[in-house]
């Protein structure tokens, strides 16, 4: 239960970067146990589960949205738009633009 917890607080804060100390710190749970404990359940790192929902969370907003790619980066946590496009063409193999174009006419 509190294994869903942090990822909910995870997911709810997508725009913030999290610590993992700052986690056991905030529900009182060891590091070590904190991580092993979450990729247990979630089959990922913290960082690495984040990233992955982050990505997937940019993909939806792309396919459903007319937001911009700098807009979108913010809301999903990253710095600057420059990074996003690094991350999502990293994990989807193309471009958020490309990505867009791809999709939208599936909307």
């Amino acid at each position: 239960e509190l294994i869903k917890e942090i990822r909910n607080y995870l997911i709810e804060h997508l725009h913030e970067r999290i610590t993992i100390d700052e986690l056991s710190k905030k529900y009182l749970i060891n590091t070590s146990t904190l991580k092993s404990v979450f990729k247990a359940v979630y089959g990922l790192p913290i960082a690495s589960y984040v990233k992955e929902y982050r990505i997937k969370k940019a993909m939806k907003l792309l396919r459903e949205t007319n937001d911009s790619i700098a807009a979108i980066a913010e809301s999903i946590g990253y710095e600057t738009q420059g990074k996003f496009t690094k991350a999502f063409k990293n994990s989807v193999q193309v471009l958020p633009t490309e990505y867009r174009k791809m999709h939208k006419n599936n909307v």
